[in-house]
């Protein structure tokens, strides 16, 4: 069987199973939006969420709308960060005030964030996604306006019923569809948003923001090496996005990192994730220093301690405004102080 039809037998395999476990709904939540200078929202960049010290926890894809969330977060503080090409990378600290419990429900905060181009005539990234038009009926098209505008004020349960209400009326909506999925997973809705996508990919089996949402589900779940082989499918559909690369190579770091350091397995990973690192920090024509971040994970990993803190540095020296550089600064230090 070649690699192709293994990872899209093992789609077609967790598309419809239902051996599913569900998001934790407990903790605070975070919802946020990317914009550019001019207001316009920015669909699918890449929203890393880190712990206080600079760790990465999660990454999120902003939709059509720029709306990101992150749900079931414990800790009091977190670090956002934003890379884009031709963009300055963003790094922007959030703190919580509530402490979450079965007696005391979480908070939600809603941020917003602009990225600024590098240069006043920047072009900015463009993806390589066919065109999909659709002759959807109005009264479907108005029922998705709606439920866009209630999502974007966190009502998601009015959201969703709206939506439904769409593809009531438009039962091949695809943007209903893939609307409602990212919805189901706000309320940690699995099952249901996994559903949805696969609705989205039978009607558009081109578009890769199915694959990467599904991915990132995955992720969630530590299904790390699955959501390689999806965001590897995603990367086939569109591959001028070097974020896309940068999603599947955190999920090829998270997976090595689960594996036994004594095996070769371990360093095999490690060293595609590195491959793909490097691919999408050329293709970004070397502006994503995200990449940096997830390369200084694989050193540190391996006990390379060293090239661990030089590729911290060269994100400091490439990054404006890191909000958490001095935990980065403190972690080069002990990086440094180590032994080799």
């Amino acid at each position: 069987m070649t690699l192709r039809k293994l990872i899209l037998s093992s789609l077609t395999l967790l598309f419809f199973c239902g051996s599913y476990v569900t998001f934790a709904q407990s903790g605070n939540t975070l919802r946020g939006k990317v914009r550019d200078v001019s207001g316009r929202a920015m669909a699918q960049v890449i929203v890393e969420l880190q712990t206080g010290n600079g760790q990465p926890i999660n990454q999120a894809v902003t939709n059509n709308e720029g709306d990101f969330y992150f749900t079931g977060l414990t800790d009091p503080s977190y670090n956002i960060v934003i890379s884009m090409p031709d963009y300055h990378p963003l790094n922007e600290r959030v703190e919580f005030f509530k402490h979450t419990s079965p007696e005391q429900p979480g908070e939600t905060r809603t941020v917003e964030y602009t990225l600024t181009p590098k240069k006043s005539d920047a072009i900015p990234f463009k993806s390589a996604r066919p065109a999909f038009a659709q002759n959807v009926p109005q009264g479907a098209r108005d029922a998705m306006d709606r439920a866009m505008k209630l999502s974007r004020e966190g009502k998601s349960g009015q959201s969703i019923a709206a939506l439904r209400e769409a593809i009531k009326i438009f039962l091949d909506f695809f943007d209903a569809h893939f609307a409602l999925a990212n919805e189901w997973m706000k309320v940690g809705k699995l099952d249901e948003a996994v559903g949805e996508l696969e609705k989205a990919r039978q009607i558009n089996p081109k578009d890769d923001r199915v694959y990467q949402v599904f991915g990132l589900a995955l992720s969630q779940q530590k299904k790390y090496l699955v959501a390689a082989a999806v965001f590897s499918e995603a990367a086939r559909l569109n591959p001028a996005d070097p974020q896309i690369l940068l999603l599947r190579a955190t999920a090829l770091i998270d997976h090595a990192t689960t594996l036994d350091p004594s095996k070769s397995e371990r360093e095999q990973v490690f060293t595609e994730a590195q491959k793909v690192l490097n691919k999408a920090f050329e293709m970004s024509g070397k502006k994503l220093s995200t990449t940096r971040l997830q390369m200084a994970r694989i050193y540190e990993r391996r006990g390379e301690r060293a090239k661990a803190a030089d590729e911290l540095e060269q994100y400091l020296r490439e990054t404006l405004d890191v909000k958490n550089a001095d935990a980065i600064r403190e972690g080069i230090k002990k990086l440094k102080s180590a032994k080799q």
